[in-house]
């Protein structure tokens, strides 16, 4: 990512918005949690945009509804596939895999693995899968010499997309079509050095300054922050606990690094962390009353393993206790930035 000087200058920066789907994550686990559409993600959302555009007010703030976009991605997808015998969808993405009733749920579950600074090390599973090797291969004996269309929610870098492709034809898959949410100039540009096909872009964007989703504001939103990883013989894989779970540095203030990792001024950061951990608390006390109970984090793990614990950078070996009170944990952050 940029330095945050560069927010400066005229630019686009994206902000996509899934907090609201990726929190029924939870409801799998006997947890009562508020609706896609109720309205406190309605004011979340208006209100996070107020805050980018006075954290960053020379960029244009472009917000996108992740629901939307995976519509529309498949939409694309099924323009382009008339035989599903010679022709197999796989996502990087287990939302958009979801959000089709046609869908195979063929899924690499793949992500971006940081070091105690906070700096990538490579990519690997995400927390709570197999090493992507053996995702790989039990991909390449399902789709069984298939042609692949290929999707993704966005791409900043093109870095993961890359990776993947390059995988994808070591193993002998052809890839016919790639099909992305959102994707930068740059990004592109490094997609076409290992793709020749289709590329489809849903919502194309110039000059991106930088991209943050919304769950990466959230702590214990599924998939929030940055993944602390390891390499393993198998390869990189996240670092679990001794209870068997997963860290993540949340973006936010004190968690992360969000002036660096958000290209954003100091002052526009600790502003928006502050308003971050204060809708965190609404969420997940919205959750408490609808339950019936204060939750714990023990709760949030036993409702959804995948969900990472967030810890600080710089202290990552001090765990939040599992059976601390969620609420009770995020105010305790919160007046960290009184």
């Amino acid at each position: 990512m940029k330095s945050a000087h560069v927010a400066t200058h005229r630019g686009t920066y994206v902000v996509t918005y899934d907090v609201d789907s990726r929190l029924q994550a939870f409801r799998s686990g006997a947890l009562e949690v508020p609706h896609p559409h109720d309205h406190l993600f309605g004011s979340f959302h208006r209100l996070l945009f107020e805050k980018m555009q006075n954290a960053l007010p020379n960029v244009n703030i472009h917000t996108i509804g992740m629901t939307k976009v995976r519509l529309k991605i498949w939409k694309e997808v099924e323009t382009r596939i008339q035989d599903m015998t010679n022709q197999v969808v796989l996502s990087t993405c287990q939302e958009i895999a979801d959000s089709n009733p046609k869908s195979e749920g063929l899924v690499l579950n793949i992500n971006r693995l940081f070091n105690t600074e906070g700096e990538m090390i490579g990519h690997g599973a995400r927390p709570g899968f197999k090493p992507l090797d053996e995702q790989f291969n039990e991909l390449a004996d399902k789709i069984a010499g298939r042609s692949v269309v290929l999707i993704e929610d966005g791409a900043f870098t093109g870095g993961t997309m890359h990776f993947v492709l390059n995988r994808l034809s070591d193993l002998g898959l052809k890839v016919t079509a790639v099909v992305i949410g959102f994707c930068c100039t740059r990004a592109l540009a490094v997609l076409k050095e290992v793709f020749h096909g289709e590329l489809v872009i849903v919502d194309p964007l110039e000059n991106l300054v930088d991209w943050i989703p919304d769950h990466d504001l959230i702590p214990f939103i599924p998939n929030c922050g940055r993944v602390l990883g390891e390499q393993l013989p198998s390869g990189y894989m996240p670092v679990q606990t001794v209870s068997g779970i997963s860290c993540a540095y949340p973006y936010i203030l004190p968690f992360g690094k969000m002036e660096k990792w958000a290209t954003m001024p100091t002052e526009g950061a600790r502003d928006l962390s502050r308003f971050c951990l204060d809708t965190s608390i609404e969420i997940f006390g919205r959750v408490d009353e609808l339950t019936g109970r204060k939750i714990t984090i023990a709760d949030l793990l036993k409702a959804c393993p995948r969900v990472s614990l967030p810890v600080l950078m710089g202290d990552h070996q001090t765990l939040p206790a599992l059976d601390a009170e969620v609420v009770g944990f995020l105010q305790k952050m919160r007046n960290k930035l009184v």
